[in-house]
């Protein structure tokens, strides 16, 4: 069995596609990148999923470590996890950063409304819950918010963070957001502080007939 042949600029290959760095990046969605703290600098990553297909991002690089994710099974919503976060540490390993789950192939926005209403606990914040566009400056410009009506929102406080529809609702005190993409809903859970992967660049991949790798329709 004969290696493959080493990458044009001597990068390491991916372990688990094989796939040079700068073919990787080459498959995913082309965006300015979100600004690092000093000392860091974006690399690509990949998780294994399950079929044989595998997840290429954009990933942190900071003092020698790569931020990595890890695919963790769960019903409705896969999660993707810190498997290793340079700024986070050990006490963000395990935490959750994505969910995702295949969409209504007609409908996709049907299945975040049902997924985002099925997390709520307290039947009293299930009221008028909708899909929305986020329109938040630095969120990738497709993201989504489930929010309660316009009118109810402008009668309320503005000067307060506010919170709606449950867990995968509203919160305008974090980086929480839906997108739609690849035949899936992804939820985004970022926090407050600078993200240690490129939201917009997480992309499903399949290894072709031929052999060539290839995002998912």
């Amino acid at each position: 069995m004969t290696s493959a042949p080493a990458c044009p600029d001597k990068a390491a290959r991916l372990p688990g596609t094989g796939l040079c760095p700068a073919d990787a990046a080459a498959l995913l969605p082309a965006d300015d990148h979100p600004s690092l703290p000093d000392g860091c600098a974006w690399s690509v990553n990949e998780a294994a999923l399950p079929d044989d297909i595998w997840l290429l991002y954009r990933a942190a690089r900071c003092a020698g470590k790569t931020t990595a994710l890890a695919y963790a099974p769960a019903r409705p919503l896969a999660r993707l996890v810190y498997a290793l976060s340079p700024m986070g540490g050990d006490q963000a390993k395990g935490a959750t950063l994505v969910a995702f789950a295949p969409a209504d192939h007609h409908d996709p926005q049907s299945t975040i409304l049902a997924l985002t209403r099925a997390a709520i606990t307290d039947q009293a914040d299930d009221h008028g819950c909708h899909v929305r566009k986020a329109d938040i400056p630095g969120w990738p410009a497709d993201a989504l918010v489930v929010d309660i009506p316009a009118a109810e929102a402008a009668a309320m406080r503005q000067d307060e963070i506010r919170t709606a529809c449950g867990p995968l609702g509203l919160d305008q005190g974090s980086q929480l957001y839906w997108r739609i993409r690849q035949g899936h809903v992804w939820h985004f859970d970022l926090g407050q502080e600078s993200p240690e992967i490129n939201p917009r660049s997480l992309t499903l991949v399949r290894k072709e007939a031929g052999g060539r790798w290839a995002a998912i329709a």
